[in-house]
């Protein structure tokens, strides 16, 4: 890794693709550390639900896993302080930091050298932002500045409006510094559609008849994480709560989930499709040789 100090890897791609996997090879080959760039993995508890796969590390150092309580506030602009110390950490110790998961918010602000810091928290805002639904917080935002609209969180959503409400100013021209901190190769996997679809669909009865994902979730319940904390965090989190809270009967929530899951699948590509739009040039790969070929060359280059 000499003359190589300022490399970051960068793997990213819809659920289901396999980045983990890849990750891992790749940090084996090329004595790397990976960081997490996962909304919810972030959090402590929430391990089958968020498809952590601890055991994948193997011997791979990994950070930014299991770093808050369900309880506790977590945004981007705190990953990107510990995201950012993580890298130089790794980078300092003579080897590759390898970023890798399927937030492309997450991937994006480190890559392009977002910066939050400049915009306080509003909760009275917050508070009167926090019923409304998300199709209704896109709209908000879409009038304030209509230029950024690829937005599908909910947390992140009610950040924008309040940055843009603060300031006057769009919200890329608030996040984004002049140059990047790292010399990023960004890796992109991908499959059809058909196929990542069935990805999900098998991984998800896996995880909720051999994994145990609805005990995961009922006993974050016990622990003291409410219902409506938990359906924030969408996905599996969201049907199974409802679920259990008798909503849902147990075919409904996987049906929905299922249906729910490819659409996140979706708009992650799409956002990542919107940032090569950015600039941004991805290398989209779908196995292995071809990840390990490009990162080979841009280590020697």
């Amino acid at each position: 890794m000499k003359n190589n100090h300022n490399k970051l890897l960068v793997i990213i791609g819809a659920t289901g693709t396999g980045k983990t996997t890849l990750a891992v090879k790749l940090a084996m080959r090329y004595n790397g550390e990976i960081i997490s760039a996962d909304s919810r993995q972030v959090y402590k508890g929430m391990d089958i639900g968020t498809g952590k796969d601890l055991d994948e590390y193997g011997n791979i150092k990994h950070h930014l896993l299991d770093v808050v309580k369900p309880n506790t506030e977590f945004n981007l602009a705190k990953y990107i302080k510990l995201a950012n110390k993580a890298i130089k950490d790794v980078q300092k110790r003579g080897k590759l930091p390898i970023l890798a998961g399927g937030t492309g918010l997450y991937a994006q602000a480190i890559v392009d050298g977002y910066d939050l810091s400049g915009v306080k928290p509003d909760k009275e805002l917050r508070k009167k932002l926090e019923d409304i639904s998300v199709e209704k917080l896109q709209k908000k935002l879409k009038k304030l500045d209509p230029d950024f609209d690829a937005v599908f969180n909910k947390r992140y959503l009610i950040r924008y409006i309040e940055m843009v409400k603060q300031t006057g100013m769009p919200v890329k021209k608030l996040l984004t510094k002049q140059g990047s901190e790292y010399d990023s190769l960004v890796l992109g996997v991908e499959f059809p559609r058909e196929i990542i679809n069935k990805r999900i669909d098998k991984r998800l009865v896996e995880r909720i008849e051999k994994e145990g994902m609805i005990k995961e979730i009922e006993h974050l319940h016990k622990q003291g994480v409410s219902w409506k904390r938990l359906e924030s965090f969408g996905l599996e989190y969201k049907f199974v709560s409802q679920y259990l809270c008798g909503k849902l009967d147990k075919n409904e929530m996987i049906e929905k989930l299922k249906i729910a899951s490819h659409q996140f699948a979706k708009r992650q590509m799409s956002w990542y499709r919107r940032w090569e739009r950015q600039g941004r040039k991805i290398i989209w790969i779908d196995k292995y040789g071809e990840g390990n070929t490009a990162v080979k060359g841009w280590l020697v280059g």
